[in-house]
């Protein structure tokens, strides 16, 4: 996703994909920077002491983020990289690799290699969203059947999509610094050395690639999922295009647009409700079916007609005749 679509999302969301992705506020800060052109390699600015004391609390000298000594192209930048004893960044320039992977691999001392990131990144956040998913699967099942959790055919579908849920979820954030790292630092940005890094790590470069390439991860998911995930991020993904003036604050024609909008979802959903319910699933189309022709909708109609047409115990010869004569007796 976008900058601007992520920083529309609800705090909350975006806090704990923020926690998921281990990305240092600073960083993030910079990017804003470079957006605004406040921050341009091989410029000083006056935020220049952002990702200095980054890459100081990092454990690397602090001209790596010093945007006056960075090299802004990749032409003539081994030189540069030389004397600030950067590894591994012939032929491209911008802000070394290291500081960008956060802290994610310096326990293993991989800071410098753009596939170790992704594989630890990857790794990391499946298991973080396995803790997540895997209640989300299996509590419903022991809240409405909790013997069928010992059931195969029950809980192995259970465990197969929540793994599906967490390898969506690991893949879409490994999947944005791969593309990040593969458009500033191995492939784009040395195949074309001459373009500066400022548009390479700006929003129309690995930010961008990066977007594009996280939201095919969707694919992972199933069809239903993929359904209720655009319906989630559509108005939010639209939202993000509208001028902040009109989402912030009482703007009049923001409130007609919306209220029209709103209109005209619910008499769709209604009308479907009405003419093809088959097309709607799940909790509205029972709810509207209900709110519509109430007890004589056709899901309510065949509830009736199983539990009238439920076979009744039979009774055996033997127990009526034992019943009969302990009548007789009486």
């Amino acid at each position: 996703m976008s900058k601007s679509i992520f920083y529309r999302l609800p705090p909350s969301y975006v806090k704990w994909i923020s926690s998921l992705a281990n990305v240092d506020k600073r960083l993030l800060d910079a990017l804003r920077l470079m957006r605004s052109k406040e921050w341009v390699y091989g410029h000083s600015s006056s935020h220049s002491h952002l990702l200095m004391s980054y890459a100081k609390d990092r454990g690397y000298p602090s001209s790596w983020g010093n945007p006056h000594v960075l090299p802004a192209c990749g032409t003539g930048a081994d030189m540069v990289w030389k004397a600030l004893g950067v590894p591994g960044r012939g032929g491209v320039g911008g802000l070394p690799c290291e500081l960008l992977h956060s802290r994610v691999t310096t326990r293993w001392g991989l800071d410098n290699s753009c596939l170790a990131n992704v594989g630890v990144r990857f790794s990391l956040a499946f298991i973080e969203a396995m803790a997540l998913y895997l209640p989300v699967h299996f509590l419903p099942l022991l809240f409405t059947r909790p013997s069928s959790i010992f059931q195969r055919h029950r809980s192995i579908p259970a465990l197969l999509a929540a793994i599906r849920s967490a390898t969506f979820l690991s893949t879409f954030l490994s999947s944005y610094f791969f593309a990040a790292c593969l458009t500033r630092t191995l492939v784009l940005a040395k195949l074309f050395p001459w373009i500066p890094h400022d548009v390479w790590d700006g929003p129309y470069g690995s930010i961008l690639v990066g977007s594009l390439t996280c939201g095919w991860s969707i694919l992972i998911e199933n069809t239903r999922r993929r359904g209720e995930m655009a319906l989630y991020v559509l108005p939010r993904a639209v939202k993000a295009f509208l001028p902040a003036k009109w989402t912030a604050g009482n703007h009049a024609g923001a409130r007609l647009a919306e209220r029209i909008v709103f209109v005209l979802s619910l008499a769709s959903l209604l009308t479907l409700a009405v003419h093809e319910p088959e097309s709607l699933r799940g909790l509205s189309r029972w709810t509207l079916a209900f709110v519509m022709k109430g007890s004589s909708a056709e899901f309510w109609k065949k509830r009736k007609e199983q539990i009238e047409t439920c076979p009744q115990t039979p009774i055996s010869p033997s127990s009526n005749s034992i019943s009969t004569q302990s009548v007789d007796r009486l």
